[in-house]
């Protein structure tokens, strides 16, 4: 690959990325490269090249055809089918609690008036829930559906009774979607369902020559050496504009004096070298 060649894509990887919190510039994605020798310049451009980004716009597009798609649930109390309540997955530090406030901005239900729809997964036993009320969960993104089958027991306590029980994702892959149709009481829905062709590791994945995976993984050893493929293994190439899932390679997100990905999971203070 040329040094024209790479001038052109780090301009328009720079345009595609600009909705990610910490947008990656063209001396920033220039950096990240050097990481790679000459040899293998290609594969990392062919992942840059693959990553899907969701930006805020096209998250609020989902959670409102989402909450639209429920049948029984209108703005006005008196139209709806039972009760409704809305809750974010997850512990108040996961990002489920957090876009709670983004799904509730999409649906046009940031009015005081609604306050009585919005609660935390504690308070679920306090609402004497019956099979005529509706509980939405609301979560970003599914990788391997292990944080949800992992706590839906114990959501299940919580929620005590048959009530009809959403999770509202922006973005599922097939292996956590198969997962968590083991979950009969949980219905789930997603704008993205991610197959193999967006994991990097799945053994279907046809984008990527073992080779190339190889060498991703070379590199994953170098930015995290305990998890070089990302967690669970999958390599998914899908980023959110809040946030890289874990899922993702680590060579996208790690920001570390070693390795300073392009995607950092976590805010970093210049000042203190932390994060924020």
């Amino acid at each position: 690959m040329t040094d024209d060649e790479l001038e052109r894509k780090c301009t328009s990887w720079a345009e595609r990325f600009r909705f990610y919190r910490d947008p990656p510039t063209k001396e920033k994605l220039g950096c990240w490269l050097k990481y790679f020798a000459p040899k293998d310049l290609g594969v990392a451009a062919k992942v840059l090249d693959h990553v899907i980004i969701v930006g805020a716009p096209e998250i609020n597009e989902g959670y409102k055809a989402a909450l639209d798609s429920l049948t029984g649930w209108n703005p006005d109390p008196s139209k709806r089918s039972g009760r409704w309540f809305f809750v974010g997955f997850g512990r108040p530090s996961e990002s489920g609690p957090a876009m709670l406030r983004q799904f509730r901005h999409a649906n046009n239900l940031a009015y005081g008036k609604f306050d009585e729809l919005f609660h935390d997964l504690r308070d679920l036993p306090e609402l004497k829930l019956t099979a005529y009320d509706h509980v939405v969960f609301v979560d970003d993104f599914s990788g391997t559906g292990r944080q949800v089958t992992k706590m839906w027991p114990r959501v299940a306590e919580l929620v005590a009774s048959e009530a009809h029980c959403y999770l509202v994702l922006t973005a599922i892959t097939t292996k956590a979607l198969e997962k968590l149709s083991t979950i009969q009481e949980l219905k789930v829905i997603a704008s993205m369902t991610l197959g193999p062709d967006h994991a990097v590791f799945h053994q279907e994945n046809k984008s990527f020559s073992d080779e190339e995976r190889l060498i991703i993984e070379h590199y994953g050893k170098q930015a995290d050496p305990l998890n070089p493929k990302g967690f669970g293994g999958l390599g998914v190439l899908f980023v959110l504009g809040h946030s890289t899932p874990n899922n993702c390679p680590p060579i996208l997100h790690v920001d570390k004096p070693e390795w300073r990905g392009i995607f950092p999971r976590y805010l970093r203070s210049e000042a203190s070298g932390g994060t924020v």
